[in-house]
């Protein structure tokens, strides 16, 4: 997916001084921010120090995270290869740093954001942790205070359902990128269940989520009235996505399901959690317009959030 960056000589992960590992604050990011995402990244901030060992959160295996590598390496590529570009990558939303540490160990220049301070700790903290140069920003993810085309390519793991308006933060992350420029999202949907193995999948998460109540482990969760206001949280299927990366002004879209990591995954987990589990994860990208072309404004036409 890297065909069309431009070429940068291949280097070595950069290695970082803790001391000169810094967190930005964009405040004029912040201060524009949805209120329902600024109440969303507190519920974050409460869960941060959990969220990694959570399943499907954090990447807890070494055969996980042998999948997600080789994942990024084929989205962004890999620039120990002579041929592979070093690229500019903006993860936006990138929570404890899955994506952006991942990137940065193949070779490329990132630049984490995101609303949460709690999650960004954890972040940083893992990028010291690891020795890997990355740049942390705390800002809105959904319009991140960075320069217009600065970036060949803007990903983000686990954000675009908990959006308000993603197709508006999608024309945000389309201007963040060059001309021709990549826009990949990770994400995941709700597979349809025949009505038998539906009713088994709720009594299992019942179950499930008794025991974690009295463990004091129970998940983070949003409020049914925060649920109403994502357009993305329920997704029964692709199509949405989709919609909203076109409704961001983008083109070359493609999206399509992540059997791999979807299946390393649920390898860990017990019966009763796959019982319960009918989250599926896909990848959807797609590229900025060449230059030579009229783009609208971010988010498309004033009103369509995809």
């Amino acid at each position: 997916m890297t065909d069309e960056a431009q070429p940068r000589p291949p280097d070595a992960p950069a290695v970082v001084d803790p001391e000169t590992t810094t967190t930005t604050v964009g405040a004029a990011s912040l201060a524009t921010a949805d209120p329902l995402s600024l109440e969303l990244a507190a519920t974050w901030d409460a869960d941060a120090t959990a969220y990694d060992g959570r399943a499907r959160h954090g990447i807890r295996f070494p055969d996980e995270r042998q999948a997600w590598r080789r994942l990024v390496a084929a989205i962004l590529g890999d620039p120990a290869h002579s041929s592979v570009p070093r690229l500019r990558v903006l993860d936006v939303g990138t929570g404890t740093g899955v994506l952006a540490l991942l990137a940065a160990e193949l070779g490329h220049d990132v630049t984490g954001i995101d609303l949460s301070e709690g999650m960004l700790a954890q972040a940083r903290r893992r990028g010291i942790d690891t020795g890997l140069a990355v740049t942390w920003l705390l800002g809105d993810a959904a319009s991140p205070p960075v320069d217009p085309g600065s970036f060949d390519a803007v990903v983000c793991r686990h954000l675009i359902w908990s959006l308000p308006d993603p197709g508006r933060a999608v024309g945000a992350w389309r201007a963040a990128v060059r001309p021709s420029g990549l826009v990949a999202v990770i994400d995941g949907w709700y597979a349809h269940r025949r009505l038998p193995a539906r009713i088994v999948g709720e009594t299992a998460a019942r179950i499930l989520d008794r025991r974690a109540e009295r463990d004091g482990t129970s998940d983070h969760r949003y409020r049914d009235d925060q649920l109403a206001r994502l357009p993305l949280a329920h997704q029964d299927g692709l199509a949405e996505v989709a919609a909203a990366m076109r409704s961001g002004g983008l083109e070359r879209i493609r999206v399509r399901t992540l059997s791999e990591v979807d299946r390393v995954e649920r390898a860990h987990q017990t019966t009763l959690e796959r019982l319960a589990d009918p989250w599926r994860r896909y990848l959807a990208t797609g590229r900025r317009p060449a230059e030579s072309r009229q783009e609208p404004p971010p988010g498309g036409p004033r009103g369509d959030s995809g």
